[in-house]
C-alpha cells in the first residue's frame, strides 16, 4: 500500500457499514479488501446459507443409494427434501453423479 493509506482513519469511510466492517476486521484487512475489490459490488451470504450448503454436502457425502430415510431423520428433513438435495448435489458434481449411476 502506498503512504497515502498511512493517515486513513475509520471516520474517513463514508458509510456506517464500511466503518463497522473496519471495526470488525481491522484497518489492514480493510485496506487489502479495498485494494482487491475496490469498485466492485460484494454480497455477503447469510450464515444460514453457508450452514445449509455444508449440510447438503454432508448429506450427499453420506448418501449410499438407499439411505434416504436415515438421512432425513438425521437432519430433521423429509425424504422428499433429501431426494431433492441429492439431485441438486449430483447436478453440481457431475463426476460424482456419474460414479453413482455406474453402480446400478
Amino acid at each position: 500500500m502506498s503512504s497515502q493509506w498511512d493517515d486513513i482513519q475509520i471516520a474517513d469511510f463514508d458509510s456506517e457499514t464500511m466503518q463497522l466492517l473496519v471495526e470488525i476486521i481491522g484497518m489492514e484487512a480493510m485496506k487489502k479488501l479495498l485494494a482487491t475489490f475496490g469498485g466492485e459490488t460484494l454480497y455477503f451470504m447469510k450464515p444460514e446459507s453457508v450452514i445449509r450448503s455444508r449440510r447438503d454436502r454432508k448429506i450427499y457425502e453420506a448418501f449410499t443409494g438407499d439411505n434416504y430415510l436415515e438421512l432425513a431423520r438425521e437432519h430433521d428433513l423429509t425424504t422428499r427434501h433429501v431426494r431433492k438435495i441429492i439431485q441438486e448435489q449430483r447436478s453440481q458434481n457431475p463426476k460424482d453423479g456419474l460414479k453413482q449411476q455406474e453402480l446400478f
